[in-house]
């Protein structure tokens, strides 16, 4: 899984603007324990904390910063037909400003993010909170995923029993 990962400036640094790097970790799909497989991601995410976002799948976002635009544009379609040779799905938490978000006037009371699908790429996990609740958008391949209502659920019911663990723990 590719876990991307904000290297934004301080508001008062120039330049401004997104600036991301990633994470690559396995995701502990086979461990049929929940809280195991929590505790597998939790180790990966802080082991790749620990290296920061300038090592493995964060240099080629460093490396970025230093091709001209040219470059850019000349590599930009073959790094993204490459995506799917460095990861099989995206999975990203979009981070929601606290306070209540309104759209025409209404308040929201649930946002359900999307992530976008990267060209040759199956599927994309984006999760959110907002008012106290978890939120999760799914976009894939209808060829590849035909079944992401039954993969939409299966995360609902996981989500379930992984609140269940941790609350017998």
């Amino acid at each position: 899984a590719l876990i991307p990962v904000s290297r934004r400036r301080p508001r008062t640094a120039h330049p401004q603007g997104n600036r991301l790097s990633g994470y690559l970790i396995r995701l502990p799909v086979g461990d049929p324990d929940p809280l195991g497989r929590l505790d597998s991601v939790r180790t990966a995410m802080l082991r790749n904390k620990d290296a920061g976002p300038h090592r493995g799948a964060g240099a080629v976002a460093l490396l970025a910063d230093h091709v001209p635009a040219l470059g850019h544009r000349l590599g930009g379609p073959l790094v993204g037909q490459a995506a799917r040779l460095w990861f099989d799905i995206l999975v990203t938490s979009v981070p929601l400003p606290g306070i209540g978000l309104k759209l025409g006037g209404h308040q929201l009371t649930e946002v359900y993010p999307l992530a976008p699908l990267a060209p040759g790429q199956s599927l994309a996990v984006a999760i959110s909170t907002y008012r106290g609740r978890v939120h999760y958008g799914l976009v894939a391949d209808a060829r590849a995923v035909p079944d992401l209502d039954l993969l939409a659920r299966a995360l609902t019911d996981e989500t379930a029993a992984l609140i269940a663990a941790c609350e017998v723990c």
